[in-house]
């Protein structure tokens, strides 16, 4: 799947979270950001993240230790910000 962002938090990555959330921020709803990272504990920060934004996983993949989290931004947190 075609992405639109992407964030690479393999290896050492300062501060994940908001490398993601500023990512996201500057895509329109329906939007793909791709994140890629080697720490299962992002992603299960990242999985509750999603849900608690109104945004959606669309695809999920898993090679050589490293997790693919294909990112859809939802509509509901473009109307937040309004």
């Amino acid at each position: 799947m075609y992405a639109d962002k992407t964030v690479n938090c393999v290896g050492i990555c300062q501060s994940p979270m908001l490398s993601i959330e500023e990512e996201m921020e500057v895509l329109n709803a329906g939007q793909i950001l791709q994140v890629t990272t080697d720490k299962p504990d992002l992603v299960g920060t990242v999985r509750s993240w999603v849900v608690e934004n109104g945004h959606t996983i669309e695809e999920e993949h898993v090679a050589s230790g490293v997790m693919t989290l294909i990112v859809r931004k939802g509509a509901m947190a473009t109307a937040e910000a309004k």
